[in-house]
């Protein structure tokens, strides 16, 4: 840790954001959507909080990780991103509603949407479905 450097314990940063659940309504659209409520997590150009990061991305695409390994990395790096990135998260969940937008416009598993759909419930989120317009 560099000089200066602030250690936090992520857990204790969960804790103290399920203290205060809020119900967080989460939908998905194609990227094409706009709104106010909309955050872009697509592989090219989305918020980098929430963007998986282009190698895990790929691997996964390419077949070089399975869907549980790539859950899991996306996990950690979606903990890692909640310190690093902790103004993001707390606009974010501060929200009673976001729709979460990618240029693959898959609304299955294969979209890592949905991944991170199942942190958000960590902290209360309910997934609500698909926008179409």
């Amino acid at each position: 840790m560099g000089a200066g450097a602030i250690p936090i314990d992520i857990e204790k940063a969960f804790r103290d954001r399920q203290k205060n659940p809020r119900t967080l309504l989460v939908y998905t659209a194609d990227a094409g959507y706009r709104g106010i409520d909309v955050i872009d997590v697509s592989f090219n150009g989305g918020n980098a909080a929430f963007t998986p990061p282009r190698h895990m991305l790929f691997d996964y695409k390419m077949g070089r990780l399975t869907a549980e390994q790539f859950q899991q990395q996306y996990f950690k790096f979606l903990e890692t991103s909640f310190i690093e990135f902790k103004y993001n998260w707390d606009t974010m969940l501060d929200r009673e509603r976001i729709v979460l937008t990618c240029s693959c416009n898959a609304d299955d598993a294969s979209c890592h949407r949905r991944v991170i759909i199942k942190f958000l419930e960590k902290f209360g989120a309910e997934f609500k479905g698909k926008l179409t317009s």
